[in-house]
């Protein structure tokens, strides 16, 4: 696990060097704490797509883009992404899925 993750409470989901936390509710919207630790040797860049799915036809998919910034080796990026479904209620035990995980590491 990631350090300095543990104020993120327990992983929902983990994909290689991904973790997903369990979304809280927050003013209509979940949130959803998440980090990315760069376990490779090189400097790499990262592209996460997050599904969150529950009762009442719930469905959202947020993406999560390091951008212009490269991870080094064994350093962490957390974040938090807020996840809305207009009109639908928010699910009280969320489903939490990984539907993307691209690394991309720099050459040389």
């Amino acid at each position: 696990m990631a350090q300095g993750s543990e104020e993120f409470g327990q992983p929902a989901v983990v994909s290689g060097d991904v973790t997903v936390f369990k979304p809280r509710p927050d003013r209509g919207s979940l949130t959803v704490p998440l980090s990315i630790t760069n376990s490779g040797k090189e400097r790499a860049f990262y592209q996460v797509e997050v599904r969150i799915t529950g009762p009442g036809g719930f469905d959202a998919t947020v993406r999560v883009d390091t951008g212009a910034v490269a991870l080094y080796p064994g350093t962490s990026w957390p974040t938090e992404i807020t996840v809305r479904d207009p009109g639908k209620p928010l699910p009280k035990t969320p489903v939490v899925s990984i539907v993307k995980n691209v690394k991309r590491e720099l050459q040389g």
